[in-house]
């Protein structure tokens, strides 16, 4: 029996240094075949599935990641990411436009995981296509969660920084603002980016993984 392990990345800083804690004892084959980041934890195991070496941050495989397929019985939550782009002082707001769903409303850009990205990697290819911009992500922020259709929507916010020039313009929206920490509670949000407004609002400072 052949098994192919897939370590990925942490869903907080982005390091590859994560283990698993495996519940319940494989067939021998998948046993010897594991590498040294799968722990197995027997019948009973200690808590979340997955811890990044990086960052200590911990958390279940099933609560993060790519988009998952629905069928009849289970309606799985829809994954999309958002990027606080900071320059200086100052955080990008993007506001939605005539036609698009909540139109009018502002967010921090970004939008759906596909299947088999990271939530990191989902990020730079959605503000590539939205803004037409290469980003750095950083750390992330938070999670928000509303409703899109008859799925819940969580929404997973990271800090970013731009490699180039800043858009000027997007698909999605029709306003792109500059906006310094103080003016964001000065605009009307989206529901699931509000809690991610204010963690920025009670203070939270960007934070990047050094090269």
């Amino acid at each position: 029996m052949s098994f192919e392990w897939v370590r990925g990345t942490c869903p907080r800083c982005g390091a590859d240094q994560v283990l698993h804690h495996v519940i319940g004892m494989p067939v021998r084959e998948v046993y010897n075949s594991s590498p040294a980041w799968v722990l197995w934890e027997g019948c009973t195991g200690p808590g979340p599935d997955r811890e990044c070496l990086g960052c200590a941050h911990s958390w279940w495989s099933h609560d993060v990641g790519f988009a998952e397929e629905e069928d009849d019985e289970y309606l799985p939550p829809l994954r999309v990411v958002g990027a606080v782009i900071i320059d200086r002082d100052r955080t990008l707001a993007a506001r939605r436009a005539p036609g698009k769903s909540a139109a009018g409303l502002w967010e921090f850009p970004g939008g759906k995981i596909e299947q088999g990205e990271s939530p990191q990697q989902a990020l730079i290819r959605e503000l590539r296509e939205e803004l037409g911009v290469e980003v750095e992500v950083g750390w992330l922020i938070g999670r928000g969660i509303g409703t899109a259709g008859d799925h819940e929507l969580h929404l997973d916010c990271y800090w970013a920084r731009l490699r180039g020039a800043p858009p000027t313009a997007s698909t999605d929206h029709d306003a792109l603002e500059w906006l310094a920490r103080e003016q964001l509670a000065g605009r009307e949000w989206a529901e699931p980016d509000v809690p991610i407004l204010e963690e920025i609002l009670d203070g939270a400072e960007p934070r990047f993984t050094p090269a």
